[in-house]
């Protein structure tokens, strides 16, 4: 069978969770014998670099640069009226289902599975279902609601522009043969504001979702908790700053923090102050390992909307507890040694964890 996957971004330019979740799924798929082809958007700093078809660890890539008037990866660099100027252009960029469809042409794919296309094209459903392939639109995200992808963790009415784009998005995507989460609450957002009505949903679970059982880590109280993530104001990273100062300056306890963002170097002077605290900024897969292996316990401290965590499968996967916010799909995967704390309650989130400290 030949598989195409398409997603905005793809190694070694990934920056969140859906990009590792294709990734796995095209090397999981070349494992099982399958043909994989990916197409995703250039990543090079130059228009004239990182286009065309490379093959790598056995999946064919394809890469091109979409028309318009800054790259995707560089979105959050600019303000509110050049943001809407770029999206604009990007729902009805027509180009980049033009260079999709002589893909899929040349390919010729058993399957297509979209993943993100906000920055790559929303034509890509319409020329699959013209190809007449099947179709399987695989959800991350709440971004066909808000572009931001960012809404508050108990946001509950969506604005005018909110539904209006909502609209757009309905009629841009149809309905794919198949709609695949990670979690049963992004299927029921979708579903409330009428999207996807003639598709098949499914919930999938990852084959990453299993605990590694560490006596030796459990034989001790958890002394060392590890936040990761981006270091942005809606992952909570400062809710957890607020909370970690509220910790018993004596206690011996280290807190290690994984990621980069916006807000790194106020994280860096704020973990000047004690020396508990270590800032590691953006590490790749194998370094992120050894440091899930050497921590007990992980700290999601988000105040937006989630889906399904990569981060809280990883922390599982090297048999770490979790402290998470209870926003969105988060409740469907905790253990039950796992604790669930509300959303911006800095209070409740410093007594769990000194509460684990003191266990």
């Amino acid at each position: 069978m030949k598989l195409c996957l398409i997603n905005n971004l793809y190694s070694p330019y990934s920056v969140g969770g859906a990009e590792k979740v294709v990734e796995r799924m095209a090397k999981e798929r070349i494992k099982n014998g399958d043909q994989v082809v990916v197409i995703t958007l250039a990543g090079g700093d130059s228009k004239l670099s990182q286009q065309g078809r490379t093959v790598e660890d056995g999946v064919a890539v394809y890469r091109f640069w979409a028309p318009n008037i800054f790259s995707y990866k560089n979105l959050d660099k600019h303000n509110f009226i050049f943001k809407l100027s770029w999206h604009k252009i990007d729902i009805l960029n027509f180009w980049s289902g033009r260079i999709i469809k002589k893909i899929l042409e040349q390919e010729k794919p058993d399957e297509v599975q979209t993943h993100n296309l906000m920055g790559i094209g929303f034509g890509a459903p319409r020329v699959i279902q013209k190809l007449k392939i099947k179709h399987t639109h695989y959800l991350h995200d709440i971004q066909l609601v808000e572009p931001s992808g960012v809404l508050p963790w108990n946001h509950e009415r969506d604005s005018l522009w909110q539904k209006i784009y909502s609209w757009i998005m309905r009629w841009r995507m149809g309905s794919p043969d198949a709609v695949l989460s990670p979690s049963e609450f992004l299927i029921g957002f979708y579903q409330k504001r009428g999207f996807f009505a003639g598709s098949h949903h499914h919930i999938i679970t990852s084959s990453h979702h299993h605990m590694i059982l560490n006596s030796e880590r459990r034989a001790h109280n958890p002394t060392t908790f590890l936040f990761v993530g981006s270091l942005v104001e809606h992952k909570g990273i400062r809710v957890l700053m607020r909370a970690w100062n509220k910790i018993d300056k004596n206690a011996q306890v280290e807190l290690r923090i994984v990621g980069d963002g916006k807000l790194k170097k106020e994280v860096e002077e704020w973990a000047k102050g004690d020396k508990r605290i270590k800032v590691y900024g953006r590490l790749d897969e194998k370094a992120l390992a050894e440091v899930y292996k050497k921590s007990d316990v992980l700290i999601f401290p988000s105040i937006c909307i989630e889906n399904h965590p990569i981060v809280i499968d990883e922390a599982h996967q090297f048999g770490l507890r979790v402290i998470a916010s209870d926003t969105g799909g988060v409740s469907e995967m905790v253990r039950l040694e796992d604790m669930l704390v509300r959303p911006d309650d800095v209070e409740r989130l410093g007594m769990e964890i000194e509460r684990l400290l003191n266990c």
